[in-house]
This record gives structure tokens, C-alpha cells and sequence, in this order.
């Protein structure tokens, strides 16, 4: 149609152009981030914990998922105890109102955020990059670490500027959803870890070898010790004690006898009845032997 006066095509109809790529809304992309749970994709309560990537989560979600990995398509594979997590410590924005516009007849401003930074008081909205400290939990904005690491010296530790705590290098800072650069710093960071644990582990196994082998070579020479020990104590115990009891024994009864027949106050009757008294020695010397034995013998 048209060429008959009655419409005037435009360019637009008759040429045809590439279409421009679709580019994702720039708000939207934020809300989803700093708002939504990236598991659940919920909106972030806390507490909410990050992990080595710097993607945020709810600690349910992930307490869910870490119970129940199958009902969880596309889970954080990578994440395989609790403590691959951390838990943050948010500042809350007291000028936040969450529910302000259910009825959508007031402006809903897009950056408005719940958390802000306890130093510089920017808002955590995707604007601004924020970081969080691995070993408290903190998180602060990047322009506010910086601003800390500046004013210390190389050989001063880093500490925290909102609870004050030590942590040991910039590996203990994790960059909160980063994007292009901040990407491939966050690997590079999770690299040098996975070599530091790969030595530590290598070391520790050492050590526990180590401990390992002292430990079998001292029991083995306290039980030798033990074993000759209680042989030595078995054989001193048992013989001695025999002999020692019989020796006893014989010398108690040869000493009654004699100390019998040597007593003034028993009479010779008394002294008569046993084989000490001189009566019995001289029937046992008049005795005639087995072979000797005459019957007609008084």
C-alpha cells in the first residue's frame, strides 16, 4: 500500500536496520542484587551471610539448601558447609521505609537502600562499592577501607575500623556482588588461598606423621619396660615369697620347741610330750630300723 496519495511511507518502513541488543535495565539489575536472595531470589532479611564469590544470601536459604541439595536446581555447588559462609554485620538505614508504596501512588525510589555504612553513611544500593571483612563479618564501603589502610603503615596489621579487629592481609576483604574488574580480582584472590590451604594442609599431615611416629616409638618403649618390669616383679614376688614364708615358718616352730624345753615354769611331764625332751630323743636313737625289726624287740 501507499504511492496512491493516500500515505506517505516513512524511512523507518522501507529501510531496514539492525536491531540494537537488549540491554538489561541498570535499576533493575541493582534491585535484584543488593535486594534478593541470590538462591531463593526472596528479598534479603537478616541475617544474611556472603560467600568467597561475594554473592549475598539468606542464612535460611542456605541452611535449607545445604539440607536439601536436590530441591535446589542451580545451588551454589561450591558451598558445602556452613562455614564456606560468613555472616554479616549490616548497619541499618534508619531513613529506609520499606512498605511505603504498596499502593503505588507515591515515587518508589530505586536507590533507596536498607544498610548503609557505618562510616561514610553511603547507602548499599549497587552505587557505591561496598566490602566486607571475612574475619568479623563487618561490612563497610570501599572508600572507607581505603581511607583506614592509607593512614597505616606497611608494617602496622590492618584492623577493622568499625569493631576494631586485626585481619591479616587483603585476602580478607571480599568485594560485595562484583562486576567486570572486581571479577577477576576475586579469583585471583580465591587462587592464592586454595594454594595457601593446599601448603597448610601439606604441612599439618606432616606434623600429625610426625606426632604420629613419637607417639608408636614411646608406647613401644613403655611397654617393653612395663613387660620386663612385671616379669621381674612376677619372678621376685612368687619365689621369695615361698621360700621366705617356709624359712619363716620352720624357724617359728624350731624356736617354740627349744624356747618349750628351755622354759623353768613347764613341768618335765609337759616338756616329755614332745620330740625335743630328751626321753624322745634316746627312744628314736633305741629304735631299730625296717630291716633290723625283731617282733621279740621290748
Amino acid at each position: 500500500m501507499g504511492g496512491d496519495g493516500g500515505s506517505i511511507p516513512k524511512r523507518i518502513e522501507l529501510v531496514q536496520q539492525k536491531k540494537k541488543p537488549e540491554t538489561k535495565d541498570r535499576d533493575a539489575a541493582n534491585m535484584a542484587k543488593w535486594r534478593h536472595c541470590t538462591l531463593k531470589h526472596g528479598p534479603l532479611k537478616q541475617p544474611i551471610v556472603v560467600d568467597c564469590n561475594g554473592l549475598l544470601y539468606n542464612k535460611d536459604a542456605i541452611l535449607e539448601y545445604l539440607l536439601d541439595r536436590q530441591s535446589f536446581e542451580h545451588g551454589p555447588s561450591y558451598i558445602k558447609k556452613l562455614k564456606d559462609v560468613k555472616e554479616l554485620k549490616l548497619t541499618e538505614n534508619s531513613s529506609f521505609k520499606s512498605n511505603h508504596n504498596e499502593f503505588g501512588n507515591e515515587y518508589l525510589d530505586v536507590y533507596t537502600s536498607p544498610f548503609i555504612c557505618p562510616i561514610t553513611f553511603v547507602e548499599m544500593n549497587g552505587k557505591y562499592k561496598f566490602c566486607a571483612i571475612w574475619t568479623c563479618g563487618c561490612v563497610l564501603s570501599d572508600r572507607a577501607l581505603r581511607s583506614v589502610n592509607k593512614s597505616t603503615n606497611g608494617e602496622e596489621k590492618l584492623v577493622c575500623p568499625r569493631c576494631d579487629k586485626e585481619y591479616s592481609s587483603s585476602d580478607d576483604v571480599i568485594i560485595l556482588n562484583p562486576e567486570d574488574e572486581d571479577i577477576v580480582f576475586m579469583d585471583q584472590r580465591r587462587e592464592r588461598l586454595n594454594a595457601n590451604q593446599k601448603k597448610n594442609g601439606s604441612t599439618k599431615r606432616k606434623l600429625i606423621e610426625a606426632d604420629e611416629q613419637s607417639n608408636e616409638k614411646k608406647s613401644k618403649v613403655e611397654s617393653t619396660k612395663s613387660t620386663n618390669g612385671a616379669s621381674a616383679s612376677s619372678s621376685s614376688s612368687t619365689i621369695p615369697k615361698a621360700t621366705t614364708s617356709k624359712i619363716a615358718s620352720g624357724s617359728k616352730v624350731t624356736n617354740t620347741k627349744s624356747t618349750i624345753q628351755q622354759d623353768p615354769t613347764k613341768s618335765d611331764l609337759y616338756k616329755s610330750l614332745f620330740t625335743t625332751s630328751d626321753a624322745a630323743k634316746k627312744k628314736e636313737k633305741n629304735k631299730a630300723h625296717w630291716v633290723t625289726y625283731n617282733p621279740l624287740y621290748y
